[in-house]
């Protein structure tokens, strides 16, 4: 059983939703945050605008909603009710912001992850959103729940890395 390692949080889940991804739903060193008070947050927060410090967590998990649409065709779906939506409009710019900001709040050497569907929206429209390159990610086939059944789930690991500087040959961290 994992056990606290501090008192403080240094784990942040950006778009916590019911936590489905997670071993332990309420670990002690993660702040479990979302914008909808309906998934019992520990704290309410739109993950474009973080009111965290800079390089604040060590470890940060980002898992936008994938489905784009205006509104739902049945706001009572299990399906928006669990994962909710992104505007056509809006879904790159929000993706980015919401990228930058993880980014932002993550500590030098500490790793973000972001994980994206392909239901709507495809590999090549999300990467370009990217604040760097990831280390590496992983694909998991989808559920078969969209025409050909093409969907799937990837997993993206970044870390904060050093860069080394032209004029100095130090190593900083963007």
């Amino acid at each position: 059983m994992l056990q606290q390692i501090t008192k403080e949080k240094f784990i942040l889940d950006a778009t916590a939703g019911y936590r489905r991804m997670w071993e332990n739903k309420a670990h002690p060193n993660v702040l479990y945050i979302d914008q909808r008070p309906e998934v019992s947050p520990d704290e309410i927060q739109d993950f474009r605008n973080l009111p965290y410090m800079n390089e604040r967590f060590n470890l940060i998990v980002f898992d936008p909603p994938h489905d784009i649409r205006v509104k739902p065709s049945d706001p009572n779906s299990r399906f928006i009710k669990d994962f909710w939506f992104l505007q056509p409009e809006t879904w790159q710019s929000d993706v980015k912001k919401g990228l930058a900001e993880c980014w932002r709040c993550l500590k030098p050497m500490g790793v973000l992850i972001f994980k994206w569907n392909t239901l709507c929206k495809k590999e090549s429209s999300v990467r370009p959103l990217f604040p760097t390159e990831p280390l590496f990610y992983q694909i998991t086939k989808g559920n078969g729940t969209t025409k050909n059944n093409e969907s799937k789930t990837l997993w993206f690991c970044f870390m904060k890395l050093p860069v080394a500087s032209k004029e100095t040959k130090e190593m900083k961290v963007p």
